[in-house]
């Protein structure tokens, strides 16, 4: 956009399910989040070149996974879009069904051009829903770790039965754990789940009832894992991977938390 102070070096490009030819080693990552279509555009400023890509992916929780796939909680975050993040080079943002890209070259190699008038034009041209996706809520806000949420569409921690799931790292007592939700359904989806969880532990380490830690859970550990308490609660399978050593009162707050019915709607 010229009000960016940028302007177009290259004709717009084209990609969806032959987007391995212009990213082929990431293009499955984007696939695997069900991509619409994507498109490619280099700009040119006095002191840079950039490169925007803007990925539709067809639905905000989608865009949001693919976005979170990439982002770890200790970037420099940014009030853009939804969310957004920046460095020297690049600058990433997902808003609505759309994550962007953006990336820069500057042409000394070394001073960092600024990328953010650019994405706010992006931004302002999306113009739609700004907001996170309220399917997160599925998650207990207590010890969550900022900007560690995920949406996993496919194998969550490697198991396709899990698919799909929403997690995020969860601090207690300086220790932290994964908490993911995985959703079924229904409520016998999930049982099954949980059923599939045991017989795996029961093969590949060992595992037993923890109704002690939660009603109905299961407590199990391998050496690839590590240690894992698990339960059903209505459609939702709920893992807690390395759980703190006293996993009782944060188990409860998970298992009261999805009895919301008003959360457990949104996902």
């Amino acid at each position: 956009p010229p009000e960016a102070g940028a302007k177009p070096a290259s004709e717009l490009q084209f990609y969806s399910s032959d987007l391995y030819r212009y990213i082929d080693g990431a293009a499955d990552a984007f696939l695997g989040f069900d991509l619409i279509a994507m498109i490619h555009h280099e700009y040119k400023t006095k002191d840079a070149d950039i490169t925007v890509d803007i990925y539709d992916m067809g639905k905000p929780l989608n865009a949001f996974g693919m976005y979170a796939a990439e982002r770890s909680p200790s970037y420099h975050f940014l009030s853009l879009g939804a969310e957004g993040y920046v460095s020297d080079f690049i600058l990433n943002f997902f808003q609505g069904e759309f994550y962007v890209k953006l990336s820069a070259f500057s042409n000394d190699g070394k001073s960092a051009p600024d990328l953010l008038p650019l994405a706010q034009a992006i931004s302002a041209r999306i113009g739609k829903e700004k907001s996170i996706p309220a399917a997160l809520s599925i998650l207990p806000a207590e010890h969550r770790v900022a900007h560690s949420e995920k949406f996993v569409n496919k194998s969550p921690l490697g198991h396709d039965f899990l698919s799909p799931a929403i997690e995020a790292t969860h601090l207690i007592e300086g220790k932290p754990g994964l908490l993911l939700v995985s959703k079924a359904s229904d409520a016998i989806g999930a049982t099954a789940r949980v059923n599939q969880l045991r017989d795996y532990f029961r093969k590949s380490g060992k595992v037993g009832p923890g109704p002690n830690l939660v009603a109905g859970g299961f407590r199990g550990s391998n050496q690839y894992e590590g240690e894992i308490i698990f339960f059903s609660r209505g459609a939702y399978a709920v893992l807690c991977v390395n759980p703190p050593p006293q996993p009782e009162a944060f188990m409860k707050s998970v298992a009261d938390h999805l009895a919301n019915p008003q959360v457990n709607s949104l996902f």
